[in-house]
């Protein structure tokens, strides 16, 4: 099947910040998918500014396991991105889809992107690679315009 290509189109990603740390569990045996499923994540991001009309730039944060406190056992990780997306021919595209290509699609796509580097950085830790969980875009979004208000 022929794939159709969207009109965003991601131009450009940048790694910008990334922390790894491996803490040793203090038991001899760890249910590492429990484990793993356990950490908390938290996800920031925001809306940088270009200086190319009709480009989008979106920051992205993930923190896995990045507690101030006692962090669990494993993998303590942060990773940063900045990604430069821009919908092709705008004016043709439908308000309420080039709406959710900007805001829904964009971070997705950093997420993914992300996930990707998390599990690279993970793969040759001592309890491999940590994949994150899928995440619900749509709360992200309610959650941070609820944030700025």
């Amino acid at each position: 099947m022929k794939a159709k290509f969207s009109p965003l189109q991601l131009l450009d990603f940048k790694l910008l910040e990334s922390h790894y740390e491996f803490i040793v569990p203090e038991e001899d045996e760890v249910n590492v998918p429990d484990l793993f499923q356990s950490y908390p994540v938290d996800i920031d991001f925001g809306i940088g500014k270009t200086e190319v009309e009709g480009e989008i730039q979106l920051f992205t944060k993930i923190e896995v396991n990045f507690t101030k406190k006692k962090p669990l056992p494993g993998y303590k990780l942060m990773v940063e991105g900045g990604g430069t997306f821009r919908i092709q021919d705008p004016e043709k595209v439908e308000e309420n889809l080039r709406n959710n290509l900007s805001q829904f699609s964009t971070l997705n796509m950093m997420i993914n992107n992300l996930r990707n580097i998390i599990y690279q950085i993970t793969n040759l830790g001592p309890m491999g690679g940590y994949l994150l969980p899928p995440i619900d875009i749509s709360q992200l979004l309610r959650d941070k315009a609820a944030e700025q208000r």
